[in-house]
């Protein structure tokens, strides 16, 4: 085995697509959300057993590289660095590129620059006023040192002479976002750099491993906060995404998992109180919508998403987007009712048992949407009517479980005191208007009712789903009877490994194809059957179903290729010829006429 199949054999292909994109049960698949093209419907399937992804929307496919490559535009090399790096594997056979040393060379960076800012900041004079700000908003010293907080000195140059002593360059300082290249007409200092954060309290961003990837730095003078903005962030760098990171999730995703719940806030204070106070299970998304990434971070480690959010989520237009994604990754989402409190920080500090109650109370989102805008529309009037339903009504248009959205409708129709089928009428089902691919849960027999070649797919991945191959179908189906042509090599090949061998386990049979196969038998494994496990009586009812279409197919193709035959030979004259074509067609008729009557 080469190193890149040593590394392929130790990565999970479902672990890594799953920190991209939010994944859920497909059968013996998974299926998500495609992270290359737009869509509301999923159409993504990643199959564990092959470690292979297609998207039957936009046709992206391919193995972990291909998905690395493709979603990080990194090249071969830097995605077997990485990937290697994860397994544990030590590579003998390639040199690290640039990029992998320039990430490293960040990393080493980030990571000596954090303990000189905690340095500072506990250890030194200079963070004597970040220690009593800290001190004033209650901040225990131990739970503060947990999150790695420090200080940034004041000045141009201070972490860049202390870097530079210390044998890091400038060009590498300034590659993770430390320094920021001087204006030429400037003269901050002789090698044209200055410091990004300067006496700021800074924050550093982490992983889930806990691997410093950039840092936010917060103002902590009043007389600062009307010249420069509150917060500063690490801005994109190799390393550092921050749609990619939740804070505090390297401390928390323990008691995430413990209790299958997270609690989603904006603010790094509003996460440090909250586990100072016991409520460990916090993370925060940095104030911004959430991204696919961040709802993926979370849906890896729980079942249940609890907003405690400072803004009014009902009427805020991103928070919304980020509650379909969640609820698209099967999550359930509840809200915490803030009351007065401008934060959860300011929340816990006030009444923190009142706060521990919130939490526990949370309310499901979509009951939260419902009593919000009922609360600010006349439900009894009929313009009320109208304003409730136009902004309640996509929200639930857009709820990805039936059974959800149904008793949502019932509430709805209850609050407006309206007939429940006229409300349910009114709301359309989620993806109803999208044609964007296969999605996850629709019947194969209407999906695949114009594509013979998909069909034919369809039937070897029914097929190839048991334990064993049903011999039977081989007797009933020949080489002929499939158009594609390599639906035909394909069914050749499994017929003679079936009869050249004692065994019918599906696996077995598999190993034993010809190599060239491979990327067609990934692609039968990857078409989706159902999102619920076959049974061997379901499987077998399908595959008759559809052996049949294949041949009522296959006849009817012999039919349009005979009746152009006959046509040609009447105008030709050929008595013999069409005798010899008549006697086929009438064959060919009685064999359509026979399986579309035991259709």
């Amino acid at each position: 085995m080469d190193q890149v199949e040593e590394v392929k054999s130790k990565i999970d292909i479902v672990e890594v697509i799953s920190s991209y994109v939010p994944l859920k049960k497909a059968g013996r698949n998974m299926s998500g959300l495609c992270p290359f093209h737009g869509e509301k419907t999923p159409s993504f399937m990643v199959s564990p057993e092959r470690q292979v992804f297609k998207c039957f929307g936009c046709g992206e496919g391919g193995d972990v590289f291909t998905f690395l490559q493709k979603k990080e535009g990194w090249d071969f090399k830097e995605t077997l660095e990485e990937l290697a790096g994860r397994a544990g594997v030590k590579l003998a056979t390639f040199k690290p590129t640039e990029a992998s040393r320039q990430k490293e060379k960040i990393l080493a960076v980030n990571k000596y620059v954090a303990k000189f800012y905690s340095y500072v900041l506990w250890k030194h004079k200079i963070g004597e006023e970040a220690r009593q700000y800290l001190a004033q908003r209650q901040t225990d010293e131990t739970v503060a040192k947990k999150f790695g907080l420090g200080f940034a000195p004041s000045g141009w140059d201070r972490t860049l002479t202390f870097l530079n002593k210390r044998g890091f360059s400038s060009s590498d300082i300034a590659s993770g976002g430390l320094v920021v290249a001087r204006d030429k007409s400037g003269s901050f200092d002789r090698q044209g750099f200055y410091d990004r954060f300067r006496g700021r309290l800074v924050f550093p961003l982490r992983d889930a491993r806990g691997v410093v990837l950039g840092f936010s730095g917060r103002i902590i003078s009043e007389s600062d906060s009307k010249q420069e903005p509150k917060y500063l962030n690490s801005p994109e760098t190799p390393v550092f995404n921050k749609g990619s990171i939740l804070f505090g999730l390297d401390l928390a995703k323990e008691a995430i998992r413990e209790k299958n719940e997270a609690i989603l806030m904006e603010g790094e204070f509003d996460v440090i109180s909250s586990y100072q106070a016991g409520v460990t299970n916090a993370v925060a998304s940095k104030g911004t919508a959430l991204t696919e990434r961040q709802v993926a971070l979370l849906a890896r480690l729980c079942e249940r998403v609890t907003l405690c959010f400072d803004t009014d989520v009902a009427g805020d237009k991103a928070s919304r987007r980020g509650i379909e994604m969640l609820d698209a990754a099967g999550l359930t989402v509840k809200v915490v009712k803030m009351g007065d409190f401008k934060d959860p920080d300011e929340f816990i500090k006030k009444d923190l048992a009142g706060f521990k109650k919130a939490v526990n109370a949370a309310e499901n989102i979509y009951d939260y949407y419902i009593e919000s805008v009922s609360a600010r529309f006349n439900p009894k009037s009929a313009e009320g009517k109208k304003k409730i339903g136009q902004e309640i009504i996509p929200i639930l248009a857009n709820i990805g479980d039936d059974m959800v959205r149904a008793h949502y409708i019932s509430k709805l129709a209850s609050v407006l005191d309206l007939d429940i089928n006229l409300v349910s009428a009114a709301v359309p089902r989620k993806g109803e208007k999208a044609n964007e691919g296969i999605s996850a849960g629709s019947l194969p027999s209407i999906v695949y009712d114009n594509n013979t070649n998909e069909l034919e797919r369809y039937f070897f991945a029914l097929l190839v789903s048991g334990d064993t191959l049903i011999a039977d179908f081989f007797k009933i189906l020949s080489d002929t009877d499939f158009e594609a042509k390599e639906s035909r090599e394909f069914w050749q090949a499994l017929r003679a490994i079936m009869s050249n061998s004692k065994t019918r386990k599906t696996a077995k049979i598999i190993e034993g194809l010809p190599s060239r196969f491979k990327s067609y038998v990934d692609e039968i494994f990857l078409v989706n059957i159902g999102n619920d496990f076959i049974d061997a009586e379901t499987q077998v009812a399908e595959l008759v179903k559809i052996t049949k279409r294949i041949r009522e197919n296959s006849i009817k193709k012999q039919f349009r290729e005979i009746s152009r035959e006959l046509k040609g030979a009447e105008g030709a004259g050929d008595v013999g010829k069409i005798e010899k074509l008549s006697k086929k067609f009438n064959e060919v008729s009685i064999s359509l006429k026979k399986d579309l009557n035991e259709s």
